[in-house]
């Protein structure tokens, strides 16, 4: 009796599954059903009369990252197993590659930000705004950005081909780079005026590790150096961690809103920082190449009185992606909400406009930015 009744019980079970599933299967059909007898009709004649084998798992993938591309969405992105892998290496800080930033325009170009010092990237001459065309012989068109970075990584000692367009003077050039691995360190800083103490700090990206380097560069140059203003460099920052923005400007805020968030059912959730600051002058440099996490913390700084502005208009990436892991391996980065500075301000595809607009010349070696920074520094120290 048991058994009949054990069989009973899995025969209505699967039963109510499969009476779900066809009900689905008949809403999507009456709500779209030329969408998808198109799909399953594109999906058939691969299979059966391509002149090229495809399995499966192929078409399937190829359908996920249809239905993302369908977006329209240049921050939306189905990641493969490998991209995602080197997407996680990126955020923890540490891989093999070449060490560069890149960040992709509203074009789809690919453009360089910066080499990090000391790096293979640096070593060989690659510069800020060199446009990635070409990956080991192969173009870059409806390239993603995640796509390059992982072409890019590597094992150490193994070479990387690169060929970039230069801007500045027309040409095109070609790299052999030999790939090594990079630690990243996302802060650099030193002393750049010794009456008044000035501190000068940039900061490269948002990782798993920046808001603690932060602290320990602002706490040392407070401390050792005795500093009385400080300069916070945000220029050719493409962003990274949405968390470690707010970190970072926990160190310069107390308690205040960082940045709010709104998702596609209009529920909004602020941000804010912790308690406790660094209570010194400070001036932030940002760019048209300060992105994404940089916005947020310029907007918060600025929103909130803490910190003038100075520089060019920011990139106007207000938008937040959240990485959701697949059962392949990969992962969907999907955006899921937008982002507003402290006064309300909606950034997307606008950029922060800085309170003092200063532009550097190309043609210079001089960094007019930083000058005038320094300038505006003394004045609230004196």
């Amino acid at each position: 009796m048991k058994v009949k009744t054990l069989l009973k019980a899995f025969n209505t079970f699967f039963a109510i599954i499969g009476v779900f599933f066809i009900s689905v299967l008949l809403f999507i059909y009456l709500s779209n059903g030329p969408g998808l007898t198109t799909l399953l009709s594109v999906m058939g004649l691969v299979e059966t009369e391509s002149l090229y084998e495809i399995d499966a798992s192929q078409l399937f993938t190829g359908a996920s990252r249809g239905v993302v591309d369908a977006l329209n969405d240049p921050y939306s992105k189905y990641l493969s197993k490998d991209s995602y892998e080197e997407l996680q290496l990126r955020l923890n800080a540490e891989f093999g590659g070449i060490g560069v930033y890149v960040l992709q325009d509203a074009e789809g170009s690919l453009k360089i930000i910066s080499p990090i010092k000391g790096t293979p990237a640096y070593k060989e001459g690659l510069k800020h705004g060199d446009i990635i065309i070409r990956i080991n012989g192969d173009s870059t068109i409806n390239m993603t950005q995640d796509e390059a970075v992982a072409l890019m990584r590597g094992d150490p000692g193994t070479q990387l081909e690169l060929g970039v367009y230069r801007e500045s003077d027309g040409k095109e050039y070609d790299f052999q780079i030999i790939r090594e691995i990079i630690n990243v360190p996302s802060v650099e800083d030193q002393v750049i005026e010794d009456n008044p103490e000035i501190g000068y700090i940039r900061l490269n990206q948002f990782h798993a590790h920046s808001a603690g380097e932060m602290v320990d560069s602002v706490n040392r140059l407070i401390n050792e150096d005795k500093i009385k203003g400080l300069i916070l460099d945000l220029r050719n920052n493409g962003g990274g961690e949405f968390g470690a923005s707010i970190s970072v400007a926990s160190i310069f805020l107390d308690g205040e809103e960082v940045v709010s968030e709104v998702d596609a059912k209009g529920n909004k959730t602020v941000h804010r920082a912790s308690s406790g600051k660094i209570d010194l002058p400070l001036v932030v440099l940002v760019n048209q190449d300060s992105a994404s996490a940089a916005e947020i913390l310029a907007g918060a700084l600025q929103d909130n009185k803490r910190a003038l502005l100075l520089g060019q208009k920011t990139f106007g990436k207000g938008l937040v992606q959240t990485l959701y892991p697949l059962p392949d391996g990969g992962a969907l980065k999907l955006t899921t909400r937008k982002y507003f500075t402290p006064e309300g301000t909606d950034i997307n595809e606008i950029g922060i406009y800085p309170d003092y607009e200063v532009e550097n010349d190309p043609e210079s070696s001089m960094d007019l930015q930083l000058e005038k920074a320094r300038e505006m520094l003394k004045e609230q120290i004196f």
